[in-house]
């Protein structure tokens, strides 16, 4: 097998050849989408599977921040791009929004731990809009303006009944999409939300992916997406997403043959709940013609997570061994084709920001690194 590597720093273009992987067969095993009202079924294979892939990536440079001394930089968290590729982002460790210029050199820092007026106590989401920067700020209990010098501005109050929110999104006509916990479920709440003097709730969504009683002693969710016309929701338990307007609609559910283990084990004894995240659907990330990726990371050690978390909560298992591939789907929702080589998917990262140039953007915690791609259909 050909396994796609990144070529480094140059420029080079390359055609990635990938062999029979996870749920990979041959044309004549293909099995067709099923199409319903509201509803795509995915097969295990993509149609394009045996062909050249659709999607080539190309690493054009990589910011290493570990260098920066002063302060040191102990994480990168929210990433946001200006027009000017000035990079602005949350360091969770220290309590500070950060930006650096296009080359990954310190501009400022502003902040610290507190709850004051431009403090910051486990942020929640980092928005850039219209020259300001938004934080979901106080585990998510108050949403602050800064301007694009670190300055602060201005602090509103989340509404009293959305606790631990999360800012998911900013439309350019303000239009603002918040995430909150679901208690006693798995799903979450999206709040669609207006800024003017204040943070207005326009739709309250309830967003439930089971109901499922062993999950009513614990919270799990998944994650949401803004669009200009809606967003998706991507479970935590099984490989589907779904497609709402911003009214509440549910309009479109796309799900994918996949057999692997995802979603949380739960373990209840005595009163006390051990509740363990297993796996993960990314949210999708789109590329210029419509197309998508989704990436979905998977214990392949592992068969039932709520025995699993049984074990674990005894002390009786060990950690649990991750794969991870990434899939491309057709604007139409159709599987395209999987790059199934872990290392490779691992190397391209989130790919999670874009710039207005359209370059593609993945943030290595660990490392402090940034990567920076350019993604050919």
């Amino acid at each position: 097998m050909n396994n796609p590597k990144i070529r480094g720093l140059i420029t080079v273009q390359f055609v990635l050849i990938l062999a029979i992987g996870v749920a990979c067969g041959s044309k004549e095993e293909y099995s067709p989408i099923v199409k319903e009202d509201g509803l795509i079924q995915n097969p295990a294979q993509g149609f394009l599977q045996d062909e050249n892939p659709p999607v080539e990536f190309e690493l054009i440079d990589t910011f290493d921040l570990s260098g920066i001394d002063d302060p040191v930089i102990g994480d990168i968290s929210y990433l946001q791009i200006d027009a000017e590729g000035n990079f602005y982002f949350i360091d969770r460790r220290s309590n500070k929004l950060v930006s650096t210029d296009s080359e990954g050199n310190l501009r400022w820092t502003t902040g610290q731990g507190g709850n004051g007026p431009g403090d910051f106590e486990n942020p929640f989401g980092l928005e850039l809009h219209q020259e300001k920067l938004f934080v979901a700020n106080i585990m998510g209990t108050r949403l602050d303006a800064f301007d694009k010098e670190g300055n602060f501005i201005k602090s509103y109050d989340m509404p009293k009944d959305i606790r631990y929110a999360m800012l998911r999104g900013i439309r350019d006509d303000g239009l603002i999409l918040m995430q909150s916990a679901n208690f006693g479920t798995v799903g979450a709440m999206a709040h669609v939300m207006e800024l003017t003097d204040s943070l207005r709730v326009r739709q309250n969504v309830n967003i439930k992916e089971t109901e499922d009683e062993k999950y009513s002693m614990a919270t799990v969710m998944g994650s949401l997406k803004m669009q200009d016309e809606g967003f998706v929701y991507s479970f935590n338990t099984r490989y589907a997403h779904q497609f709402y307007d911003y009214e509440g609609n549910l309009k479109l559910e796309v799900q994918r043959d996949f057999d692997g283990v995802v979603g949380p084990g739960i373990y209840a004894e005595g009163g006390r709940v051990s509740l363990y995240g297993l796996g993960e659907i990314s949210s999708p990330v789109y590329l210029d013609n419509g197309q998508y990726l989704v990436q979905v990371r998977y214990p392949v050690n592992i068969d039932d997570p709520n025995e699993y978390a049984r074990r674990a909560a005894t002390g009786e298992t060990a950690e649990p061994v991750y794969e991870i591939f990434m899939d491309v789907y057709s604007a139409d929702h159709e599987l395209l084709y999987t790059f199934d080589d872990s290392k490779f998917v691992e190397e391209l990262g989130g790919l999670t920001v874009r710039d207005q140039e359209g370059f593609y953007y993945s943030v290595f915690g660990d490392g402090l690194m940034i990567k920076k791609f350019r993604v050919e259909m």
